[in-house]
């Protein structure tokens, strides 16, 4: 048998042998040719160098390098059709080929060909997601095709690439005033307000970005760091006259003096300046009330929301104790503040509007009138206007009012506000109740039919707010009896609308916390108001957030293939929310499964958020998954010193550093990082094995101290 098989061995290695010294004179021919033909290339004989690169093709089959040569002779010669078909051969025969890639996407954007050319730098991008000239070009050819928001993608993956790779600041702030301008587009003005923030950074004696900072700084409310950041340019350069012009309004705002001595120099600067929001400020900074108002009411027909123009109004109105209209006025201060984040300002003049509705109840005998049980209705009830109206506003303050309380962090005052409105809203309804049977009403067609809308109106305003009382105690600690209480009141109130049901799964979201069997009755929950909506909505589709928390809790059941439907459902409505992205490119990570789609799914979460030490997190965690540990490293890294800064490093990132470290045989760093998630595991965002912890740090443990003895020897 062995004699037997030697024999087979020796015909093998003979018949090979031949075969070998033929591929071998093949292999020196055209080694020879395309040392020709490179030969030629660089002598600068076209002619010839492409000839030799022929025939080394034709003995070699298509070759990607060679290939790519003979499309730059073409080039050299004028002709762009033939190097095109080059290079798209070259293309197809090594579709990694990047130089190949990177030529042929130039050829096309010299022809104005984007398709095409984006077809070709997409090419590149798969295989190297960061590659800053793909990523550069992109972002123009999306610009060139008016689609602001993919070109805003390219640039946001562009500012992770620069970072990462060259550092090149001319790049980094391209995209940067790019992504600032298209924000503010978007009235995104808190973003657009970040990314001029870092233009400032690298660029911080730009005064027109000092300019812009503050002016968005202003839009989103921060009046006091405006006015700091204007004054700041004003003493760089005092005859900067659009940030005295933006100092005096803002200061006309915040009622401070300094408002005149700015408008003043101005008024120096720029002394054929149209007559805009300052006439108004000028004139009733001079006294001139009347004058004033014409310049507001001509500033309001064409943007009732000039904060600056409302407060004019109401301070004159105070002034002359015209109460109704000074209330108005402070009611639109309130609702335009909130819109701008100014909730101090916001939470300011509800105050004030509540002391002239709480005047004007006692003048109207409101609460005498107003409030009635319902056996103390007659069948000839009828709520007087003025009254109703009353009460009415008092409905839309108490509401405004808790919303700028939740946003400053108050929940607890905001729920007492929920309370009123709910409280006077029932009322309302006790009201069109008893006068829906008024017999006088029921004879009058129109009037009847105004009631019953009124009744309409009242009971979606009573759920709608009972739904905002849920939501807002679920963010209070111990808080979710009473939250359960009250989603549950507003389902009693219209079972088929599917909010409350909603904030029913939130609730079950969170006792799962604790107890995980919640979260098949948060599933059921969630699953319910998606049911309600695709229904009976107009759209057909519920909203986003409803697939990603029905997502999220069939995850946590184990229910993978339902709730990956979920949450790819979540991502075709908002293809660019980042925590959406993250979490499905996580969850994938988890168990090993698309990981190519999950890095992808994780940079376009980083895109938007590229210091969000969450997103790195998994980023890294991919990376690892996919065996590119150095990269993993890196990134794990980066995602630790990002969350050292906000003072928190989930034991996630350490156990994830950990693993990287084990992997590259680094033990002693290994061992480090795993104890440090033991210290803080119960503060972890996601369960982690203690018992594999600790015989990791066990098994490493003994790997050194072997280590140790084998080097002793």
């Amino acid at each position: 048998m062995l004699r037997h098989v030697s024999l087979i061995a020796l015909l093998f290695f003979a018949a090979a042998g031949g075969t070998f010294a033929l591929d071998e004179k093949a292999e020196r021919e055209a080694s020879l040719k395309l040392n020709q033909a490179f030969a030629a290339f660089f002598a600068e004989k076209p002619v010839a160098a492409a000839k030799a690169f022929e025939e080394y093709i034709k003995l070699k089959g298509e070759s990607e390098v060679a290939l790519r040569y003979l499309a730059r002779i073409a080039l050299g010669s004028g002709d762009m059709t033939s190097a095109t078909l080059y290079l798209e051969r070259g293309v197809k025969a090594d579709p990694n080929g990047v130089y190949s890639l990177q030529l042929l996407s130039e050829i096309y954007l010299k022809q104005n060909k984007l398709d095409d050319a984006a077809r070709v730098l997409n090419m590149i991008l798969k295989n190297d997601p960061l590659n800053e000239r793909a990523l550069q070009v992109m972002a123009y050819i999306y610009q060139q095709k008016n689609d602001t928001r993919q070109a805003a993608t390219y640039h946001k993956r562009l500012i992770i690439a620069v970072q990462k790779g060259t550092g090149n600041s001319d790049l980094l702030q391209q995209s940067l005033y790019f992504l600032g301008n298209y924000y503010y587009q978007q009235d995104n003005f808190a973003k657009s307000l970040h990314y001029f923030k870092r233009l400032n950074e690298l660029d911080p004696e730009n005064a027109r970005y000092l300019l812009i900072i503050g002016e968005l700084q202003k839009i989103t409310g921060q009046f006091r760091v405006s006015a700091e950041t204007h004054e700041e340019l004003v003493k760089r350069q005092p005859d900067f006259a659009q940030a005295h012009e933006s100092l005096a309004e803002t200061y006309f705002i915040l009622d401070d003096a300094r408002a005149l001595g700015h408008l003043k120099s101005f008024r120096k600067l720029r002394k054929n300046e149209k007559p805009g929001i300052l006439e108004g400020i000028e004139q009733q900074l001079s006294g001139k009330d009347d004058e004033a108002l014409k310049a507001y009411d001509g500033i309001l027909g064409a943007n009732q929301n000039r904060l600056s123009a409302r407060l004019g109004r109401f301070r004159i109105y105070k002034k002359r104790n015209l109460h109704t209209e000074a209330r108005n006025e402070a009611f639109a201060i309130v609702v335009i503040a909130q819109r701008l984040s100014a909730f101090e300002l916001a939470r300011e003049y509800a105050h004030v509007t509540l002391e002239y509705l709480n005047r004007q109840a006692e003048e109207l005998k409101f609460r005498e009138k107003f409030s009635q049980s319902e056996s103390q209705l007659a069948a000839g009830a009828d709520l007087d206007g003025a009254v109703e109206q009353l009460a009415i506003d008092f409905v839309e303050l108490y509401i405004t009012h808790a919303s700028t309380l939740e946003s400053t962090g108050e929940r607890s005052v905001a729920v007492t506000y929920h309370e009123l409105a709910a409280r006077t809203i029932v009322q309302l309804r006790a009201w069109y109740h008893a006068m829906s049977a008024n017999p006088a009403i029921k004879a009058n067609a129109n009037r009847l039919s105004q009631v019953e809308k009124r009744q309409r109106e009242a009971k979606n305003q009573l759920y709608q707010t009972r739904v905002n009382q849920a939501w807002t105690l679920v963010n209070i600690k111990n808080a979710l009896p009473d939250a359960e209480r009250a989603a549950e009141t507003a389902v009693q109130i219209e079972a088929e609308y599917a909010t409350a049901w909603f904030v029913k799964g939130i609730i079950r979201n969170h006792l799962a916390e604790k107890n995980p069997q919640e979260y098949k009755a948060a599933a059921a929950y969630f699953n319910k108001a998606i049911e309600i909506t695709e229904l009976k909505g107009k759209k057909k589709v519920a909203p986003a957030n409803y697939y990603f928390y029905s997502g999220m809790a069939l995850e946590k059941m184990n229910d993978f293939p339902a709730a990956e439907a979920r949450l790819k459902k979540t991502i075709e409505l908002d293809p660019y929310n980042p925590t959406y992205l993250n979490y499905l490119g996580y969850i994938y990570s988890l168990r090993n499964l698309n990981l190519d789609d999950a890095n992808q799914l994780v940079l376009r979460a980083l895109e938007d958020d590229p210091e969000n030490e969450a997103y790195l997190d998994t980023f890294g965690w991919i990376q690892f998954k996919l065996g590119n540990y150095r990269e993993a490293l890196e990134q794990l890294t980066v995602a630790a010193s990002f969350a050292q800064k906000k003072n928190f490093v989930d034991p996630v990132i350490f156990f994830h550093l950990a693993e990287v470290h084990a992997k590259l045989n680094n033990r002693i760093t290994a061992i480090e990082y795993y104890n440090k998630t033991l210290t803080d595991i119960k503060k972890a965002s996601e369960p982690l094995d203690t018992a594999y912890i600790n015989a990791q740090i066990k098994k490493l443990e003994n790997e050194n101290k072997q280590t140790k003895k084998e080097d002793q020897k």
